[in-house]
C-alpha cells in the first residue's frame, strides 16, 4: 500500500516519479517498491512506454495521486509515438498501457530502424536549476525522445548518463536522476549554424508533440501536404510526381550523414523518405515525419488540411459586363494539370457562364483577379458584345475596355457571333483581319469531310512531307482531326521515318582505364595529406572534377567501380585509419600524449568509441604507445 507519493515535475517522466518513490522510502528490496506501487514484483521499469498503469493509477487514488489518463498522457511518451497514428490505434496503445500489453508492437516500433536512446539523458543547464529550486534533479520526458540531442530551453548538447535502457543486471530497478547525475558537470553549448537551427526546431517539434493534443490526420492526407510543400520547392510537380534526385540531393545538404547517425537514423537505410512520401501502406516513426517537417518547414497547423492550389472559395467572377464583376461568387472549380511542368490548372466557372482558367498555385492575393485563357463567355458577356458592336456612339477601344479583353479577340468573338463586319459608324474600308478561320454553319458530318479532303490534299501534292511538315500546311485541319477523328488521322499520316542507330563516339575502355588511374592518383594524394580526409565516392569524384560522369555512368567504368569498393572507407575504417595514422606519427616523433589527447588528435568522439572496432583498435593503438611511453630510454 502507498501511504504517500511524490508530487509530479514539470515534464517529469513516470520512471523518475517511481524512482524518486523508491528513493523516499529507502526500500532496499527493488521488488517491495513494485508490490507498493503495482501489486506485483514482476513489473519491468519501463521509461517510455510503461504498462499496469491501471493498477499504479488505483494504488495512488487515495493519495490523492494522478489518474490513468494523466500519467499516459502528462508522464509517459505515447504523445510522442502516438501523434502520427489515427485516433482507433491510440486508443489500443492506451489500453495496452492501461493493462499488461505491447505497445510497443502496437505502434511499429520493435520493427523500427530508427535507435532509441540507449541511457536516459540530462540536461547540465536543467539539473543546475532544479537542484537550486527544489534540491533534486528529475528525467525529463522531453529529454529522452529520439531525435532529440539539445535541450531546446537552454540551448545546449544532452548528456548520457550511466543508466542504461534496457538494464543490463535487472529490469526492476528505478534509478533516481539525482543519484545518477553528478554533481559538477559543465554544460555544452551549440556551435551556431545551420545543424544547430536544425537538432534545436527538431526539438521544439518534438516538445510540441509531448504538449498539445493529437492530430486526428490521415496518413494520405499528411502525405498531400508533404507533396504540396515539395511541389512548391520544387522537389515533386503539383500531381505528385517526386523529383527523386533533385530531392535526395538537398535533402543530404540539410541533414548530413553524420547528423542522422547522430539522431538515429542509420546511414544505409534511405529508403524510410520514399516510403513515407509515396502511397503510406505502413506505420512511419516520428522522427521521420519531424525530420520531413523540419525540412520542408511545415508548421503544425498546416498539417492535415486540404491541399488547395487556389485557397478556398468562392472566387471572384472576371465578367466585367455582369453586375456582380469582382464579387466572390464563383464556386464551382475543376483542377486540372499541366503536361510539362505539371503545374495545377484551375477552371472557374460563373453562375452567369463566365468560364476562365488560370495556371497555379496561387502566391499572392492578386493572384486571384487573373485570368490566363478562356473556357467560355457565357450569355451574358456576349449579350454585352452585341450591345456593345451595335452601338455606333462606342469605339472599338472603349468597348474592348469595358469588356475586358483586346480589340482583336473582341473582332474574333463577333465574328463568331455572326455579327457584321463593319461597325455602325465604322470609318474601315476594308474587312478586319481574324485570327483563326471559323466555320459556324457546317454540320460535324460537313466538317470531317472538309478538313479530311484538306489533308488528302496537303498529302497529294507533298508526297515526300513529313507529318510535322505537313502540319504547318494545313493547321485547322490536322487540330480538328487529330481532336475529333484521330483514328482516321493516323491512318493516313507519312510513314514515319526510322531514327539512325546512333553509334557511340566514347571509348568507355579507354576512358575507364584513365580515370581509375586518376582516382588511385587522388587516393595517394588524400592518404599523404596532413589533413584527414575520408575516402568516398562522392569525395573521389568531386576531387577528379568527374562527378556529373561517375554518377550517371558507373555501370560503363568498371574499374572506377572496382576503385570505390576497393579503397573507399566506411565510418569504422575511416576512424581506424586516423588512430594507426596518429599512433604511428606520436611514434616516429616520440611526443608523450595523454589518453584523451591520443583520442582528440584521431578526431574520436565519444558515440565512435562506444563502436566495438573502434575501440578494439584504439585500445591495441594506446597500448603500444602506453608501453613505448614506459620504457626507459636507450
Amino acid at each position: 500500500m502507498v501511504a504517500l507519493f511524490p508530487s509530479p515535475y514539470e515534464d517529469e517522466l513516470l520512471y523518475s516519479i517511481c524512482a524518486r518513490y523508491a528513493r523516499l522510502m529507502g526500500h532496499r528490496n527493488l521488488k517491495i517498491t513494485l508490490r507498493h506501487l503495482f501489486d506485483r514484483a514482476t513489473v519491468t521499469a519501463v521509461a517510455d512506454l510503461p504498462t499496469h498503469l491501471a493498477v499504479l493509477a488505483g494504488q495512488l487514488a487515495h493519495v490523492g495521486g494522478p489518474n490513468t489518463e494523466e500519467l499516459i498522457d502528462c508522464h509517459t511518451l505515447l504523445p510522442y509515438f502516438a501523434a502520427f497514428h489515427h485516433a482507433a490505434q491510440r486508443e489500443e496503445v492506451r489500453a495496452a498501457m492501461r493493462a499488461e500489453g505491447h505497445p510497443h508492437w502496437l505502434l511499429g516500433l520493435i520493427a523500427s530502424r530508427v535507435s532509441a536512446p540507449g541511457t536516459l539523458r540530462y540536461c547540465p543547464s536543467c539539473v543546475g536549476e532544479e537542484r537550486g529550486r527544489q534540491g533534486e534533479a528529475y528525467w525529463h520526458r522531453s529529454h529522452q525522445l529520439p531525435g532529440v540531442l539539445a535541450c531546446e530551453r537552454h540551448g545546449v548538447w544532452l548528456e548520457k548518463s550511466e543508466v542504461v535502457l534496457p538494464p543490463p543486471v535487472t529490469r526492476h530497478a528505478f534509478v533516481a536522476a539525482e543519484v545518477s547525475i553528478p554533481r559538477s558537470g559543465l554544460a555544452r553549448q551549440l556551435v551556431k549554424g545551420a545543424e544547430q537551427t536544425a537538432i534545436l526546431d527538431l526539438g521544439r517539434r518534438a516538445q510540441i508533440l509531448l504538449e498539445a493534443p493529437p492530430l486526428d490526420v490521415l496518413s494520405s492526407a499528411l502525405r498531400e501536404c508533404y507533396l504540396a510543400a515539395l511541389a512548391r520547392r520544387g522537389f515533386a510537380t503539383f500531381s505528385g510526381r517526386l523529383h527523386l534526385e533533385k530531392l535526395r540531393s538537398a535533402f543530404s545538404d540539410f541533414y548530413s550523414t553524420d547528423l542522422l547517425e547522430r539522431l538515429g537514423i542509420p546511414a544505409d537505410d534511405d529508403g524510410w523518405l520514399l516510403r513515407l512520401l509515396r502511397k503510406p501502406r505502413v506505420a512511419a516513426h516520428t522522427l521521420h515525419h519531424l525530420l520531413v517537417q523540419t525540412f520542408l518547414q511545415i508548421d503544425r497547423e498546416d498539417l492535415g488540411k486540404a491541399v488547395r492550389p487556389f485557397g478556398t472559395g468562392p472566387w471572384p467572377c472576371l465578367n466585367r459586363v455582369s453586375t456582380h464583376y469582382g464579387e466572390h461568387l464563383v464556386t464551382d472549380l475543376h483542377v486540372s494539370y499541366t503536361c510539362n511542368a505539371r503545374k495545377p490548372i484551375g477552371t472557374f466557372s460563373c453562375s452567369c457562364g463566365f468560364t476562365y482558367r488560370r495556371v497555379g498555385p496561387d502566391r499572392l492575393p492578386e493572384d486571384a483577379l487573373r485570368l490566363d485563357r478562356m473556357a467560355s463567355y457565357g450569355p451574358v458577356w456576349q449579350s454585352g458584345l452585341r450591345q456593345g458592336w451595335l452601338n455606333p456612339e462606342l469605339s472599338l477601344r472603349e468597348l474592348s475596355r469595358q469588356l475586358g479583353f483586346d480589340p482583336n479577340t473582341v473582332r474574333v468573338q463577333a465574328a463568331k457571333l455572326g455579327l457584321p463586319d463593319r461597325r455602325p459608324g465604322s470609318r474601315a474600308t476594308t474587312t478586319p483581319k481574324v485570327k483563326s478561320q471559323r466555320l459556324p454553319d457546317l454540320s460535324f458530318w460537313e466538317r470531317q469531310q472538309l478538313y479530311r479532303s484538306v489533308w488528302s490534299l496537303a498529302r497529294h501534292e507533298q508526297p515526300a512531307f513529313s507529318t510535322k511538315r505537313l502540319r504547318s500546311q494545313a493547321p485547322a485541319a490536322y487540330t480538328w482531326l487529330y481532336r475529333h477523328d484521330r483514328a482516321w488521322l493516323d491512318n493516313n499520316k507519312p510513314l514515319r521515318c526510322l531514327p539512325r542507330a546512333v553509334t557511340s563516339r566514347v571509348n568507355w575502355r579507354q576512358r575507364d582505364a584513365a580515370l581509375a588511374l586518376k582516382l588511385r592518383q587522388i587516393i595517394s594524394i588524400l592518404l599523404r595529406a596532413e589533413r584527414f580526409v575520408r575516402l568516398t565516392p562522392g569525395r573521389l569524384a568531386r576531387e577528379a572534377g568527374e562527378a556529373a560522369l561517375l554518377g550517371q555512368h558507373l555501370d560503363r567504368l568498371p574499374r572506377c567501380a572496382r576503385v570505390f569498393a576497393e579503397l573507399c572507407e566506411t565510418r569504422e575504417a575511416f576512424a581506424t585509419r586516423r588512430i594507426q595514422v596518429v599512433a604511428s606519427r606520436l611514434r616516429e616523433t616520440g611526443e608523450r600524449v595523454a589518453r584523451w589527447e591520443f583520442a582528440r588528435l584521431a578526431g574520436l568522439r565519444q558515440e565512435l568509441l562506444t563502436v566495438l572496432s573502434i575501440t578494439q583498435v584504439f585500445e591495441q593503438a594506446w597500448t603500444g604507445l602506453e608501453a613505448r611511453f614506459k620504457a626507459p630510454a636507450a
